[in-house]
Parts: C-alpha cells; structure tokens; sequence
C-alpha cells in the first residue's frame, strides 16, 4: 500500500493544484463580470469591445456587439442584482476557458446571462463570448 501512495501522491498534488488556479480563474471571471455590468450600466461599449478577446472581435462584428448592447442596456435599463447560478471550467489547445452564468435582475426585467473568458498566459481575463436570455428584454 506505501508503494501505490507514493505513485498516487504527486497526481493528488497536481490535481490540487489545478482546483486552486480553477478557483482563482472563476474568482477573476467574477471580477471581470463586475467590470462587465459597470461598463454595460455606463453605456461603455467601446471599452468592452477593446477589452474583449481577439476571438470575439474576429467572430463578432463591432457594429452588431455594440448595438446588441445598447439594447440590453436599452430595454433592461442597469443591472440591480447579478446572482451566480452556474459555472464550467474547460481547458483546450485553444486555451483555458472559464464560463460563468448570472441570473441577473435590472431596473426594468431580468434574465440569464452568460459570460465565457479565456485566461490568458499572464493570467489576465479576457471576454470571448456574452449572452442573455430574457424574456422581458424581448418584450419590451
């Protein structure tokens, strides 16, 4: 048994590892998503472009995101309260992934957001994907 131990102990360290930086990645997500509402609740929308991910710029033209925005921010007004429901972690050849799901309540409905970043090699946040499902956005 002491020998199997031995084999066992440098993957349980490594495993706990890797659960300390996933937990440091959803902590810096969590950030991020408050920068997110600031600027969304601002009307900054060029900032949240700027900062965005290479990945989302080169999938999303400037002029859709933007006025995607606008109309959440529009019809939804700012956001109130922004509860964590949901989280996933998952790491490609592309990078790490982080994905982290709000039910969010603004001044005028709610709905549930969805954020996924991409932790970049100098650990930093960087947004690849948003979205929102909410019925009153869609209605008003």
């Amino acid at each position: 048994m002491n020998r199997l131990g031995r084999y066992l102990m440098p993957f349980a360290a490594a495993a706990m590892l890797g659960g300390c930086g996933v937990k440091e990645s959803f902590k810096d997500a969590e950030i991020e998503v408050g920068k997110f509402h600031q600027a969304l609740d601002a009307g900054q929308w060029q900032q949240i472009w700027t900062k965005a991910d290479p990945q989302l710029r080169e999938t999303t033209q400037r002029p859709q995101f933007e006025k995607f925005l606008d109309a959440v921010h529009r019809k939804l007004g700012k956001v109130r309260e922004a509860k964590q429901v949901g989280w996933n972690a998952n790491a490609t050849t592309g990078g790490s992934f982080v994905t982290l799901t709000y039910q969010t309540t603004f001044e005028h409905g709610s709905g549930v957001e969805q954020f996924v970043y991409r932790k970049g090699d100098g650990g930093g946040m960087t947004l690849v994907g948003y979205n929102i499902d909410s019925q009153d956005m869609m209605l008003n």
